[in-house]
């Protein structure tokens, strides 16, 4: 089987057609998320599901907020907690080796969680699966995290010197959340066209 590269500009293009088309009910999920996240148990459902929202974007689909309470997501939580536990240790110390092995390592196992909830792999699998996957794509993931991490800052910066020349609480309060929700979206629309143009590397 072929490996599948990353497309840089396609990556892009995906950003922000699935980002802003999706960005109210982003919004409203993360809200619902954050609302109900005191409530023991509903709450690693609603994470997981949080977590998962790029391969629902991924189908190209408007998403609905109200999935995250889906109880298919709870059914996963012991195979969810197992895999980020398999990875947060190596994760850490591959930090400590000056950042740059623990950003490598971060982008090869990017996928993992996806992996395990959509294509059924049990945890190690679905490390190894995230690995196989973005073999060849690295520095692509990388340089649109970091054009997007760049843009992001720039556009907020922009925004809030704007609302700090008018000075009017109100204005600043729903422009700066507007910008933060189509960031935030947008960023979420990243890992999407990553897993959407990735995913099929791996059976």
């Amino acid at each position: 089987m072929e490996m599948k590269k990353l497309d840089f500009s396609l990556t892009l293009q995906d950003a922000i057609s699935i980002g802003v088309k999706n960005a109210p009910s982003i919004v409203v999920a993360v809200a619902l998320f954050l609302v109900t996240i005191w409530i023991p148990y509903i709450n690693i459902g609603t994470y997981i599901a949080i977590t998962l929202l790029p391969t629902q974007l991924a189908k190209g689909e408007v998403i609905n907020p109200l999935s995250i309470f889906d109880s298919k997501y709870r059914r996963y939580m012991g195979e969810f907690l197992i895999t980020w536990g398999l990875m947060i240790f190596p994760l850490l110390i591959a930090f400590l080796f000056l950042y740059i092995p623990g950003i490598v390592l971060s982008l090869s196992w990017a996928l993992a969680f996806y992996f395990l909830i959509e294509k059924g792999k049990n945890p190690i699998q679905a490390i190894k699966a995230s690995n196989d996957a973005t073999y060849g794509s690295k520095w692509t993931m990388f340089a649109v995290i970091l054009l997007f991490a760049v843009a992001a800052m720039i556009v907020a910066g922009v925004f809030s010197a704007i609302c700090g020349a008018i000075n009017v609480g109100f204005i600043t309060f729903v422009v700066m959340f507007a910008v933060i929700v189509v960031i935030f979206s947008v960023g979420m629309a990243i890992n999407a066209s990553i897993w959407k143009q990735l995913k099929d590397n791996v059976e």
